[in-house]
Parts: C-alpha cells; structure tokens; sequence
C-alpha cells in the first residue's frame, strides 16, 4: 500500500521567513511615510487657503472700491488698512506706476495679514482710470 504523505528528514514548516517579514515591514513602513507627508502637505495647503481667502475678498472689495470712487492715485506707494467682510483687517500696499497709455496707470496691489507689512500673503496688479 502506498501512502501519500511521507514524513521527510527536513521538516516542513508553515510561515514566513525573517527577511519576508522584514520587507513587508519596510514597504509598509514607506506607504505610511508616504500617507503621513500627503496628510501634512494638505492641511499645510488648507491652513494657508484659510489665511489667503479673508485677503482675496478684501482684494476684491479694494478693487470694487477703486472702480465706484474713480480713485486716481499718483503715482508711488499708497498704503492703508480696510476690514474685509469677515471682519478679518487686511493691511494693503498699492505701488503706482505710469503705462505707456496716459490715462492709464497699474498698480500692484499687495496684501498682508499683519501691520508691519513684512511677509506679503497674495499680490495682484490692477489697472486704474479716472472718471471720464
């Protein structure tokens, strides 16, 4: 009678070797590192958004204002400070320049979330005209 199974001098075991579980470790290691940057990088960007989003709105509302009041500033820095719709304050710099089109002039304007104006948050450049 033949049998199927036949014990062997070298004994079979069910597992997983020391380097199989070391290399599991380590490409488990990566994508957590991975996950752990991408979740940092995301609420980076979300944390920044949030500060940027109060001073786009005061942006707008400048801008908006420079068009009703026909303002018509000379040319240089102009500065000044307006409460933005979440009555968050934002500090502004406005630097005129003359264009080749005499009725025309371009400013950048810069904002900042602090007073002293040191680290410039969002910039944009407009361009103003004065009433006709």
């Amino acid at each position: 009678m033949k049998t199927l199974w036949a014990p062997s001098s070298h004994a079979h075991q069910a597992g997983f070797t020391l380097l199989e579980v070391m290399l599991a470790l380590l490409i488990l290691a990566l994508i957590a590192t991975i996950v752990s940057q991408t979740l940092h990088q995301r609420t980076e960007i979300a944390l920044t958004e949030r500060q940027r989003l109060p001073l786009i709105q005061c942006a707008r509302a400048l801008e908006t204002e420079f068009q009703l009041t026909h303002y018509w500033p000379s040319t240089g820095r102009h500065e000044g400070q307006k409460t933005g719709g979440q009555r968050v304050p934002c500090y502004w710099r406005l630097k005129v320049s003359n264009t080749p089109v005499k009725r025309l002039r371009r400013g950048k304007l810069t904002l900042f979330a602090e007073p002293e104006r040191l680290n410039p948050v969002v910039s944009f450049t407009l361009f103003l005209a004065p009433a006709r």
